[in-house]
């Protein structure tokens, strides 16, 4: 396998598991690290009490750690492939993160309905 299609897929597998641990992480209600403007200070929070707290910095970092993951795991599995890819799975590929991104945005704008 080329190097370039190794890192390619790496990459779109990155997107997708960031994508994926972003939005399970609120729709699963998992606790999350949050920044309390008034107080100062940071606290592990499933909800936060109210509409004031940063809870993003939490969720970013879910969606890192998910990122991370898949992206290495991908490289690693993608190691094993004995030759290059068809160009048709590559568009696949791409196409799988590029909708992982919309519904994670599209996850949150209906959320945030009616603004």
């Amino acid at each position: 396998m080329p190097s370039w299609q190794r890192i390619y897929l790496s990459a779109c597998s990155a997107v997708i598991g960031f994508c994926l641990l972003y939005v399970i992480c609120d729709y699963a209600a998992w606790p999350r690290l949050t920044y309390f403007q008034y107080e100062h200070t940071w606290q592990f929070v499933v909800r936060a009490p109210s509409r004031v707290p940063s809870n993003y910095v939490g969720m970013l970092l879910w969606g890192a750690s998910g990122g991370l993951v898949a992206g290495l795991g991908g490289y690693l599995l993608l190691g094993l492939s004995p030759r290059a890819w068809p160009d048709r799975w590559l568009r696949l590929a791409g196409g799988w993160a590029l909708a992982a991104f919309a519904y994670a945005g599209l996850y949150y704008t209906w959320n945030l309905w009616p603004f």
